[in-house]
């Protein structure tokens, strides 16, 4: 269950309703179900997310069956069910082989993937693993507004 309550139209309020209606419009009215259900009590932030998203999907130089393959993979590596959920399926539909689809589930080794797999496996993998480390130590010194030493040769990042 999902530590926030999931809104509905009738919790928005009146002036940003217009962007709620506009992002459930851009979604095709699909169920009010997955990360926009929680980012839909700021629609605004659910549209301009929704605009990248699409833009991603349908401006990507990877094809459909990369792309599937790469969010499997970040499914995986951050534990995260509902994009698992949201792709599975779709990276076997869009042409990623049952038995590496079940293999990134089950966090067994992959055999014999091709060469362009294999590279976005692996790119994905490290690169996910290296934005989540940092995002938490981030978001800790961040929290606890951990000042950093002057650097001798670099100046201090602009805040």
């Amino acid at each position: 269950m999902a530590r926030i309550p999931l809104v509905t139209r009738d919790q928005i309020v009146e002036k940003e309703q217009p962007a709620y209606d506009a992002f459930m419009r851009s979604r095709a009215n699909r169920p009010n179900i997955g990360p926009y259900s929680l980012l839909l009590h700021m629609p605004e932030m659910a549209q301009r997310l929704e605009a990248l998203r699409t833009y991603l999907r349908d401006e990507a130089s990877l094809p459909p069956k990369l792309q599937e393959l790469v969010m499997i993979s970040v499914a995986r590596e951050m534990s995260c069910a509902f994009i698992w959920y949201a792709h599975a399926a779709a990276a076997r539909q869009a042409g990623v082989r049952g038995d590496i689809v079940d293999n990134i589930r089950e966090k067994r080794a992959l055999a014999n993937l091709d060469p362009e797999e294999q590279t976005v496996v692996d790119f994905t993998r490290e690169l996910t693993n290296l934005i989540a480390c940092y995002a938490v130590l981030a978001y800790n010194m961040n929290t606890y507004e951990l000042e950093a030493p002057a650097h001798p040769t670099e100046k201090a990042l602009a805040m």
